[in-house]
C-alpha cells in the first residue's frame, strides 16, 4: 500500500458514493466490499475519515504511539480501527 496517493484518495472519498468508496478500498486491501461496508456502518465513520485512519496505519515513519494518537483524533477513528481489529481476532 505504499504507492497510494492518500491525499488524493481522501479528497475523492468525500465525493464518492458508499459503493464506489467500498469498491476502491476493497481493491487496495484484502477485504471484500461487504466487509468494508460492515466496518463503515459499525463504526459510523465517514469515508474521508476511514481513509485518514488507513493512511495513519500505513505511515511507516510514525511510531505506534503516534499512530494511536493520530487515530484517536479522527472522528470515529477508534471505532473503525476496532472494527478492523475484530476481523483478525
Amino acid at each position: 500500500m505504499s504507492d497510494i496517493d492518500w491525499s488524493k484518495l481522501a479528497n475523492e472519498a468525500a465525493s464518492q458514493t458508499d459503493q464506489q468508496f467500498n469498491t476502491t478500498i476493497a481493491s487496495l486491501t484484502r477485504m471484500s466490499i461487504t466487509e468494508i461496508d460492515t466496518f463503515i456502518k459499525e463504526s459510523q465513520i465517514s469515508n474521508e475519515n476511514a481513509i485518514k485512519v488507513l493512511k495513519e496505519i500505513n505511515n511507516a515513519t510514525a511510531s505506534n504511539n503516534a499512530k494511536a494518537d493520530a487515530i484517536a483524533n479522527i472522528d470515529n477513528g477508534v471505532n473503525f480501527l476496532v472494527s478492523l481489529a475484530n476481523r483478525i481476532v
